[in-house]
């Protein structure tokens, strides 16, 4: 280990993303001093983008580990406002099963789901909320 030893993309980006958690909530000298300046409603935000980008990131691995996902319709869908990495935070209204339920998720601008199109969903291993998986392959 020397003194310009570079760090792979993915340890900066864990880094960031631990800063991020940090500031978002509330420890260390910058997460007071956001507090402090930004104001609470601030920091909640960035609580729930953080949140977002979390469970996206666990999505991916629930999905590379071959979690069963299901289909379901898109009944409704609402812009929340929030973008991380341009990728709109969104709440979708579904049927599943002939259930309403809505879930957030985080999704890429490029696949946004539209009202009607099937998209995919998962059950988290542990509490067996909703997870949003992406849109459902076309026949």
């Amino acid at each position: 280990m020397g003194l310009f030893n570079r760090k792979s993309q993915e340890q900066r980006q864990a880094e960031a993303m631990q800063m991020a958690d940090d500031i978002a909530q509330g420890r260390g000298l910058m997460g007071k001093m956001t507090q402090a300046f930004m104001g609470r409603e601030f920091t909640e935000a960035m609580q729930g983008a953080t949140n977002s980008l979390h469970r996206a990131e666990y999505v991916a691995r629930l999905r590379a580990t071959g979690a069963p996902t299901e289909a379901a319709t898109v009944l409704a869908l609402q812009d929340t406002g929030q973008t991380i990495n341009d990728d709109p935070s969104i709440v979708l209204t579904l049927d599943l099963n002939g259930q309403q339920m809505a879930i957030a998720a985080l999704v890429s601008r490029l696949e946004i789901p539209r009202v009607g199109e099937q998209v995919l969903v998962l059950r988290e291993p542990q509490t067996g909320d909703l997870l949003y998986a992406g849109l459902a392959p076309r026949a």
